[in-house]
């Protein structure tokens, strides 16, 4: 039997099944590790292993982070860029910097407008793609409905309040 030092036990078999989940796990390349992240988050929402708010946050979290990777292959989004670019460059905007809050010209900011619904029409869209039609419509019309429960689960395993600035 494995020594040990006095006072502690032996590992239990949960917490060599969780070492050897994050060995397994580490070895993933990132896109493998989300796939894996979201498979594992889904079965914990599902099976009540959460409550479901905090169900809600595990999935939808992963989803945005692997959304917001694949929106520079949305056609409509590159298409945007492009656009916003090309205007920011007839404009003079230099590279570094950016307008003066209430300097942007209102074509830009019209522009900019269109880029982030396409931009969120995407991440519905991935959403949907990855079976969650629910987490889809809520994203795209009821937003606040969306961020209640997404920072109802988030505070779950967080606590605090999320700061404003970082709210979407």
């Amino acid at each position: 039997m494995k020594k040990t030092r006095p006072g502690k036990s032996p590992p239990s078999p949960e917490s060599s099944n969780v070492r050897e989940l994050a060995r397994r796990l580490a070895g993933l390349d990132a896109e493998a590790l989300d796939a894996q992240l979201l498979v594992t988050f889904r079965e914990a929402r599902d099976d009540g292993t959460v409550p479901p708010d905090a169900g809600f946050f595990l999935v939808s979290h992963i989803l945005l982070a692997m959304a917001d990777e694949a929106l520079a292959e949305d056609p409509k989004v590159r298409e945007l860029e492009h656009e916003l670019e090309v205007m920011e460059r007839d404009y003079g905007l230099p590279e570094e910097g950016g307008w003066a809050p209430g300097e942007a010209p209102e074509e830009w900011e019209a522009l900019c407008r269109q880029h982030e619904i396409a931009c969120d029409e995407a991440r519905a869209a991935f959403f949907q793609a990855y079976g969650e039609a629910e987490m889809a419509e809520l994203f795209l019309h009821d937003r606040a409905a969306f961020l209640r429960r997404f920072e109802s689960g988030r505070r779950f395993f967080h606590g605090l309040p999320m700061l404003p600035e970082f709210v979407n």
